[in-house]
């Protein structure tokens, strides 16, 4: 009995994956960290909010920030 395989899809598929996480780990190492838009301390990705121009911000940055402005109506 022959068993079929089917052909990937996309690249990703083709990778294995101890050399996938293996470039996650070099690619996390080597990074700066992230740093938030508002207050440029580190912001942890997982847990960041991205403000209106695409910044990674903290969460209480995000609506301290919101709280101070003057929003016309």
């Amino acid at each position: 009995m022959k068993i079929a395989i089917a052909k990937p899809k996309t690249y990703f598929e083709q990778v294995p994956l101890e050399l996938a996480k293996k470039a996650v780990n070099e690619a996390s190492a080597d990074s700066a960290p992230i740093l938030c838009g508002l207050c440029t301390k580190p912001v942890a990705l997982e847990n960041c909010k991205i403000d209106e121009v695409g910044r990674a911000v903290h969460e209480d940055c995000y609506f301290r920030n919101l709280s101070t402005r003057n929003f016309k109506r």
